[in-house]
């Protein structure tokens, strides 16, 4: 009996593979869309897992990304509508956390780690495939059904240990004939992780302007 259900696995993992877009197929497409990629809009749902307390929290905002022509990455993930209200601010090296209850906000800048932050931005959208297999090694595992299409799993484990300190392995998820992620979860050390669904996904959006966080001038930078 137990060789039975290996031989079924093992003919499921290969039908699964068998169906998939190959690697290469996909990282070529990314290429030919970084090209001509500016900004994105999308609407996302986030679930944040805490291994140590067991505690799972789901939250719903919007993302708002572009790449310009200097090719900084600048980017807002605004939170505003949920219990723990905040917006999230990207801009080159910077990050800016602002709390609308509290009209306060954080900032910090990486310094020499910025550029990964950039990176890990772009992670999908307007990340070229020669970035993506530089920067990761990537392992392709097959077919999955999420929503009406089918869409290829691939695995990435970053190639930089200071990296990979912070992030262990991240799991996109391709489309098929797509270019960029319909559902990319990034895994965390001890068992932490954020799973991050877009949908509502529109590519160089037409007029957009500057993307950045505006804070009232109320605002107070909070104490360290």
């Amino acid at each position: 009996m137990k060789t039975l259900i290996a031989r079924l696995s093992v003919c499921l993992l290969l039908a699964c593979l068998a169906n998939a877009e190959t690697t290469e197929v996909i990282l070529a497409r990314m290429d030919k869309s970084a090209l001509s990629f500016q900004g994105v809009t999308a609407d996302l749902k986030m679930t944040t897992y805490n291994k140590l307390l067991d505690d799972k929290t789901v939250e719903s905002g919007t993302l708002q990304m572009q790449r310009t022509k200097s090719r900084e990455v600048r980017a807002v993930v605004d939170f505003s509508q949920q219990t723990d209200a905040r917006i999230i601010g990207f801009e080159g090296k910077n990050i800016r956390l602002y709390y609308p209850k509290l009209d306060q906000f954080n900032e910090t800048s990486l310094g020499k780690d910025g550029n990964l932050l950039n990176s890990f931005l772009l992670l999908g959208f307007g990340s070229s495939g020669k970035e993506l297999a530089a920067n990761y090694e990537i392992t392709n595992q097959g077919v999955e059904k999420l929503g009406p299409l089918g869409s290829t799993k691939l695995l990435l484990i970053p190639k930089n240990p200071a990296v990979k300190e912070r992030i262990e392995k991240v799991q996109i998820w391709i489309g098929d004939g797509q270019s960029y992620p319909t559902q990319p979860p990034s895994y965390h050390p001890a068992g932490n992780y954020h799973l991050v669904t877009y949908s509502n996904i529109v590519i160089n959006p037409p007029g957009q302007k500057k993307v950045e966080l505006k804070m009232p001038g109320t605002a107070k930078r909070m104490k360290q």
